[in-house]
């Protein structure tokens, strides 16, 4: 099953289009509703990302931006992982081995999801770079005018077994 560790970046941008209306994180979200990008697939939503959507979305509607609060992200296809004591356990040594040490925040949070659940790691940041050789990430960047990440073997092939 293609597993997706969606960061905050990520869900934000399904909600904020460009001026031309496409947004790469909304794509690519339709893509595996539709069954574009085929098989089976898993959405995986932070706990941590509620609060972080929250904050961006007041953020910009204080800024003027026209952007719904509710996301209505979940669906069949989606979990909320848990931020919990059985997570810390699992991430215990995790956290302080070369690359995820070099990590803040909730970056380390979804890093550590997508190592843990052998996921792909989505998102518009550019701060992964210190572990994408032990965790694949999808940066959406590359998608920000077209769905580059369509040619991606790692969908295509129903990501990692």
């Amino acid at each position: 099953m293609l597993k997706l560790v969606w960061d905050s970046s990520a869900l934000v941008n399904i909600k904020e289009p460009n001026a031309q209306g496409y947004s790469p994180a909304h794509s690519l979200w339709k893509d595996l509703a539709d069954g574009w990008i085929s098989g089976p697939y898993q959405n995986i939503i932070p706990a941590i990302a509620s609060f972080e959507l929250s904050a961006a979305v007041s953020r910009k509607r204080r800024e003027d931006v026209n952007m719904l609060y509710e996301f209505w992200l979940i669906g069949e296809n989606e979990i909320i992982y848990p931020i919990d004591s059985n997570f810390l356990e699992k991430c215990s040594s995790l956290v302080q081995e070369e690359g995820f040490n070099t990590l803040r925040g909730a970056d380390l949070i979804f890093a550590c999801i997508a190592k843990i659940e052998v996921g792909i790691l989505v998102t518009l940041d550019n701060h992964f770079d210190s572990v994408s050789d032990r965790i694949q990430v999808l940066n959406l960047n590359d998608s920000r005018e077209n769905a580059e990440y369509s040619s991606d073997a790692r969908l295509i092939g129903q990501g990692t077994q």
